[in-house]
């Protein structure tokens, strides 16, 4: 009874040792399943690359109105003055009118005596007039003296072409100033302007002999 024992045990430890590597291989499969199921592949772990959206150009949306330098001469031509008010150069109105109102006054002056002066000339030269009533009084304040009225006749005659030609002058020159603030309206001119004047020494070379002078730095 004892040898039949010992011959099962003894079978059972040979099946055992024959599929011991089975065996052992079979529990190392089992705990690696979980295992090798949790951890993910390499490729998994990289980042996906990050997609940003397309930037939209920004564009410079403001609007500059144009600046019309043939409009601000034709209205300087319609009127003195409205193309300085036009390129917003309202200091000068001053100067305009006031330039135009002095030429008004010399020009009502200079006509007024020059009509006088050549009314009392034609009355003491015209035959027949030597006992009528005098035309002005510049007849009887020059005693009826030809050369005196006619002297004083053509100045004031010089005058008033002179202050034409001045009013013609000074029309154009305004509609020209007009037109030149007009062009530069929109001309970006910046506050840091500035000069600055230093010594300057050229060293010299084989075929420069040495320079010593002063250089102006125009900054802007």
């Amino acid at each position: 009874m004892f040898k039949v024992i010992l011959k099962c045990v003894n079978g059972i430890g040979e099946v055992l040792f024959h599929h011991k590597a089975s065996l052992l291989f079979l529990i190392g499969f089992i705990l690696i399943q979980p295992i090798s199921g949790q951890v993910k592949p390499a490729t998994d772990s990289i980042p996906a690359p990050i997609k940003f959206a397309p930037t939209k150009k920004i564009t410079d949306t403001t609007f500059i109105k144009k600046h019309s330098p043939r409009k601000a001469t034709y209205l300087s031509l319609i009127c003195p003055g409205l193309g300085q008010i036009y390129n917003h150069k309202y200091w000068k109105l001053p100067i305009v009118y006031g330039g135009f109102g002095a030429l008004a006054y010399f020009f009502k002056t200079n006509h007024a005596e020059y009509v006088k002066f050549r009314d009392a000339y034609n009355f003491v030269t015209t035959p027949g007039n030597e006992n009528a009533p005098p035309v002005n009084d510049y007849v009887t304040r020059y005693n009826k003296n030809e050369t005196l009225l006619l002297s004083g006749r053509d100045y004031y005659r010089r005058n008033l072409e002179l202050t034409y030609i001045i009013s013609g002058a000074a029309y154009i020159l305004v509609a020209i100033d007009a037109q030149v603030d007009a062009h530069f309206f929109n001309f970006d001119v910046s506050d840091n302007l500035s000069l600055n004047v230093k010594p300057f020494v050229q060293q010299p070379s084989k075929l420069i002999p040495g320079v010593t002078g002063v250089s102006l730095c125009f900054s802007f």
